[in-house]
């Protein structure tokens, strides 16, 4: 596998009150997609999946 282009970590946008922003995130990536990223990458660090339970993923 060869990977070219532009590949950016997603983070994870979270409302006033703590909860996960679905549609925050579903704006993001079309915007991220749009704007000719090659790939997205999710679950790392940035999207503060290591500070989240297994049920919140």
């Amino acid at each position: 596998m060869k990977l070219e282009g532009i590949y950016t970590p997603l983070v994870t946008p979270f409302r006033g009150d703590g909860s996960f922003d679905l549609d925050a995130l579903a704006d993001l990536v079309e915007r991220l997609v749009a704007a000719g990223v090659h790939g997205l990458i999710s679950g790392g660090s940035t999207g503060e999946n290591y500070a989240e339970t297994v049920d919140e993923r």
